[in-house]
């Protein structure tokens, strides 16, 4: 019978690898892996590199994953005992689903924890320096490769609950007891950014649902923010390589094109796991610097200030947004259920263009040491203070109860923990997902029409001269028509193209139906076969003008 042979130690004699080497190699196999995996999708799944496996502890693992996700966006440190124990209290709720035909024990042991690490290609991040050394070396490495505040920026991840009031308005009290409570934990995950001169980045945005029923026919490459999906609407390292590649460096290169700036950039971002550590090799023009992971709350420029201004107009938006449609006798409740993601996504456009340059130049003075004579004193507190002010001042036109310390509670709230029940409940709504995507239907696509714009442009007109006979400001009127019309431009500019296709199209309907004369055969036949009269073979054609022939059809 034969044993099998163990492994060799670091004491085998000649022609055996010591464990150093055989480290080595294997950590350079899982860097190949992982640069593989962060390439091949947007899913967490194709980082996972073992065969298929089954049953409660596989279950367990996927669960795991999305607690230990859902931890580190929210900034949430994690050591092992943590992990174990959140490993074995999800293994008892799935083995007791399971029933009693499993019997499998599971400890999580060192051991399960390693080969965890290996299935999902988890990699530790290394920490060291505090908030001055670094201050320090960044300060030296802008001098000595003269970055202009142009080419360096910050981003950083933020949760934003979209569909959530203050708790103490009667909306709020009375969704907590309907079905569709779970809509104001609904949340997404916004990507936001600039550079020190106060330029801003096109938000990036992740949410749960890859085509929502609000997205029926919009393209979504039309979106003012760089939409992305998956289901725990977090940030991965496939999806900020994706932001990285395809979102970050073109847009740079233009604004850097647009300002005759050198394309050099360098990119400051904070340590969290979603951040890939291999993003300094992707460009050669674009550096990217880590800060230490225990001074990131403390010198980020993003959390000094930007992300909350920001948050704070997002609401100030909506409350805008919900007074405009309940002054057109729509009650607050009918707009506050069927506001969706798309108008989300526009109140997330008008908050982010309501932060100043001021407040995004303010953010850089606990980070950088040089260019902080540009700053003009942003102060973070006497800015969100007075948005607040105008929220409670909106509230109160919506008949809202809503004090300031009540807004205060709903800016600074955080993503709280996922329960087992929660994770759990993810992954069946994955499921659910993936089964209602085959089962939609393709919409048809929204088209112009010749006859929809002319319409259009009716009203435009109608309203246009109702205003003119109750302004009594002449050159104020003239001005307003001015500006709506030559925002209207590119719509006649399609309306004309459709009005060419429309006549086109109808000229050769109209010719089609108009059969030319057809040229007799030579005849055998002698001349006196020709006594009788024969009737006419040729086709008499009335006399068309060309206006009479266009019958207007429109083209869909």
């Amino acid at each position: 019978m034969t044993s099998k042979r163990k492994n060799p130690s670091p004491t085998d004699g000649p022609g055996k690898k010591s464990r150093k080497v055989l480290n080595l190699e294997l950590k350079m196999k899982d860097k190949e892996k992982i640069r593989e995996a962060v390439k091949g999708s947007a899913s967490m799944k194709s980082v996972i590199i073992t065969k298929h496996r089954q049953g409660p502890i596989h279950e367990m693992e996927k669960l795991l994953m999305l607690w230990m996700e859902d931890q580190i966006q929210n900034c949430v440190p994690l050591n092992l005992p943590t992990i174990q124990a959140k490993a074995r209290s999800l293994f008892e709720i799935l083995k007791e689903q399971a029933g009693e035909d499993y019997t499998e024990n599971f400890t999580a042991s060192h051991g399960w924890f390693d080969r965890f690490k290996r299935r999902y290609s988890l990699h530790k991040v290394r920490v060291t320096g505090a908030d001055e050394k670094f201050v320090e070396s960044l300060d030296e490495l802008i001098h000595e490769e003269r970055y202009l505040p142009e080419q360096i920026f910050n981003v950083d991840e933020t949760g934003l609950f979209w569909k959530r009031l203050p708790k103490r308005t009667y909306i709020h009290q009375e969704a907590k007891t309907m079905p569709g409570f779970k809509a104001f934990n609904d949340r997404v995950t916004l990507l936001l950014g600039g550079n020190v001169a106060g330029f801003k980045l096109k938000p990036f945005l992740i949410y749960h649902s890859e085509n929502p029923c609000a997205f029926k026919n919009i393209n979504k490459h039309t979106l003012p923010v760089h939409y992305r999906s998956n289901l725990r609407s977090c940030m991965t390292q496939t999806l900020f390589e994706d932001w990285f590649v395809n979102c970050f460096i073109p847009s740079v290169r233009e604004y850097c094109l647009e300002n005759s700036i050198p394309f050099k950039i360098l990119l400051i971002l904070d340590n969290a796991p979603a951040h890939p550590p291999h993003l300094d090799d992707l460009h050669p023009d674009v550096k990217v610097i880590y800060l230490p992971l225990s001074t990131t709350s403390i010198i980020q420029p993003m959390d000094q200030g930007a992300i909350a201004t920001f948050k704070a107009y997002y609401l100030q938006s909506t409350f805008a947004q919900a007074r405009a449609v309940t002054n057109n006798e729509v009650s607050l409740r009918d707009f506050w259920k069927h506001y969706n993601i798309l108008e989300c996504i526009k109140n997330i456009t008008a908050a982010w263009e309501d932060v100043t340059k001021t407040c995004m130049n303010g953010i850089w003075k606990k980070c950088l040491k040089r260019y902080v004579h540009t700053f003009k004193g942003f102060n973070k507190e006497d800015a969100l203070d007075e948005i607040r002010e105008k929220i409670v001042k909106l509230a109160k036109t919506l008949e809202l109860e809503v004090k300031v310390e009540d807004v205060e509670e709903l800016l600074d709230l955080e993503s709280k923990e996922l329960t087992d029940e929660e994770l759990i409940e993810i992954e069946e709504e994955r499921i659910a997902e993936k089964e209602r995507r085959k089962k939609e239907e393709e919409e048809p696509q929204r088209n112009f029409t010749v006859k929809g714009l002319a319409n259009v442009f009716s009203q435009v007109n109608k309203a246009l001269a109702d205003l003119e006979s109750m302004d009594q400001n002449v050159e104020r009127f003239t001005k307003v028509d001015r500006q709506i019309q030559e925002a209207l431009n590119c719509y006649r500019q399609i309306y004309e193209e459709k009005k060419k296709q429309t006549i086109q199209t109808n000229l050769s309907l109209f010719f089609k139906h108009v059969t030319p004369p057809t040229t007799p055969c030579p005849s055998t036949q002698r001349d006196e076969d020709y006594d009788e009269p024969q009737p006419s073979t040729s086709l008499q054609v009335p006399e068309v003008k060309i206006e009479d022939a266009i019958i207007m059809v429109e083209i869909k």
